[in-house]
């Protein structure tokens, strides 16, 4: 593996942190279709750069070429709000990873079983900022291809 994935991993102090999928027995993404080139950080596995911190996303997706996305994962229908506040604390943890002199497709990503009308709205007005570009969050239902959520990439 070479080019940003590797890039990335070369920055994280400890690789206990890495997976190679993305879910819990509830619900899981497929990776069927990602690059082949990419890392999965589980940020509350031990090794996670971010340590035993409260608020923060379920993980974090590096891809070739150059795309970043914290992943948050529901297993029922989620607070919007709360889920908000996960992605955007994986949004800093990925900016400590993600090498500087790159330029970054950043997709921050909500999986969930279910997503009400009223919920849905929520999400569309909902923002994660990385590097300081605002990124509206893309949903995908349990289950789902991870590569959806890069659509229009």
């Amino acid at each position: 593996m070479n080019g940003f994935a590797h890039q990335v991993l070369q920055r994280l102090a400890d690789r206990r942190c890495l997976v190679d999928d993305i879910g819990t027995n509830e619900c899981k993404v497929s990776l069927t279709d990602a690059p082949p080139s990419c890392a999965v950080v589980d940020l509350d596995a031990d090794g996670s750069p971010l340590g035993p911190t409260s608020v923060k996303c379920d993980y974090l997706f590096f891809a070739d070429p150059n795309l970043v996305a914290p992943i948050e994962i529901k297993d029922g229908e989620p607070n919007v709000r709360r889920a908000t506040e996960q992605l955007r604390a994986g949004a800093k943890a990925a900016d400590k990873l993600t090498p500087r002199d790159r330029e970054v497709v950043f997709r921050p990503v909500l999986v969930s079983k279910s997503l009400r009308r009223k919920k849905q709205m929520d999400l569309r007005q909902a923002v994660v900022r990385f590097r300081r570009r605002p990124e509206r969050i893309r949903r995908i239902a349990c289950g789902g291809s991870l590569t959806e959520a890069f659509a229009g990439s």
